[in-house]
């Protein structure tokens, strides 16, 4: 079977400045998952909120057998305190801004940006946790069992509010990631019936997975937002098949397997899915080939070209159906997904 190549909407690269990842641990990853574009996050161990450090990431990317569209972070070093300098970003072909892994919790500020980069034409992509940068929760109820601090649904849906509110406002374009909650989802909804320039994304595990029985001593399960109840669950696919949600995104988020095992308020929030979304996906029969190409390839290549990037031509990539569990191949491997069964795989070739 051949598909077209997928691009994702939300890989954090890690460089440059890591050193428990390299940029091919990337490009394998995601040519592993049938990904030839990836849209990287700024939350790289040097932040993407200078030219300088842009540049740096830039030299990477272009040495890899993937394209990488880059973003640029929404305040000096993620801290939520101080825009960066937008103008400058656009001219070097970044369009795109978040602070993605923390939000930009203060609404005065909030607000300057959304005006800002109305007036320069960019785009704000929201990481919505308004506990971000005071006391983080861990776990969605009804899991917390009293030692984990629980995440409720209004730690989503407060900074999304307040954020469609100034869409309403200033006209920005605007971008809801990760989606989580059956509330996010009808927020969503009624922007759209409302005309704002809004478009959302979800991701693999918070569509396959919910939190019933859920592991609570196992921090592969740990992640932000939290993996949700059946309802939400159902909510976000929902989503997606009506067309509130526009984009199955992966978040892959690179860990060690050090920080992953661990107590799960010890450990590292996040998972990689660059590999697995869409073998997983595909596997569960929950949405048709058609439905998967729309959420992988066309609507992030239709959302990223209107901002302004310049995309690769697509190639074609070959699947081979088989019936097998799924075992991450590249590095590192702190997927949710092994061991579970694939309907189909791939040796990472275009075609």
């Amino acid at each position: 079977m051949e598909t077209n190549s997928f691009l994702d909407l939300h890989t954090h690269t890690r460089y440059p400045g890591k050193t428990f990842i390299k940029a091919q641990d990337i490009e394998i990853a995601a040519k592993n998952g049938g990904y030839s574009e990836i849209l990287a996050m700024p939350n790289s161990a040097k932040i993407i909120d200078s030219i300088e450090n842009l540049l740096e990431a830039k030299r990477f990317d272009e040495v890899l057998d993937i394209k990488v569209h880059r973003t640029g972070s929404l305040t000096k070093g993620l801290l939520g305190k101080e825009p960066i300098n937008y103008k400058e970003f656009i001219g070097h072909g970044v369009f795109i801004f978040t602070d993605d892994g923390l939000s930009v919790v203060d609404d005065a500020l909030a607000e300057e940006i959304f005006k800002s980069l109305k007036f320069e034409n960019g785009a704000v992509f929201q990481h919505c946790e308004k506990s971000c940068h005071t006391s983080p929760g861990d776990i969605a109820p009804p899991n917390d069992g009293g030692i984990l601090k629980p995440i409720p649904v209004s730690e989503e849906t407060e900074i999304l509010e307040r954020d469609l509110n100034l869409v309403e406002k200033y006209g920005t374009r605007y971008h809801a990631q990760h989606l989580s909650t059956e509330e996010s989802v009808r927020l969503i909804k009624e922007a759209k019936m409302n005309k704002l320039p809004v478009t959302a994304e979800v991701t693999p595990h918070h569509l396959l997975i919910n939190n019933t029985n859920i592991e609570t001593s196992n921090g592969m399960y740990k992640m932000y937002p939290p993996i949700r109840t059946s309802r939400d669950q159902l909510a976000l696919i929902e989503g997606l098949k009506e067309g509130t949600i526009d984009v199955i995104s992966t978040d892959h988020a690179p860990h060690t397997i050090e920080s992953k095992q661990r107590a799960f308020k010890d450990a590292a929030r996040g998972v990689v899915g660059l590999e697995s979304a869409f073998p997983m996906l595909y596997s569960s029969e929950i949405f048709s080939l058609d439905e998967l190409e729309r959420y992988l390839d066309k609507n992030p290549r239709k959302i990223l070209s209107e901002l302004g990037y310049e995309l690769k031509k697509s190639n074609s990539f070959k699947w081979e159906f088989c019936d097998k569990k799924f075992y991450t191949n590249s590095n590192p491997k702190n997927s949710l997904f092994e061991g579970r069964k694939t309907l189909i795989e791939t040796n990472g070739v275009h075609v």
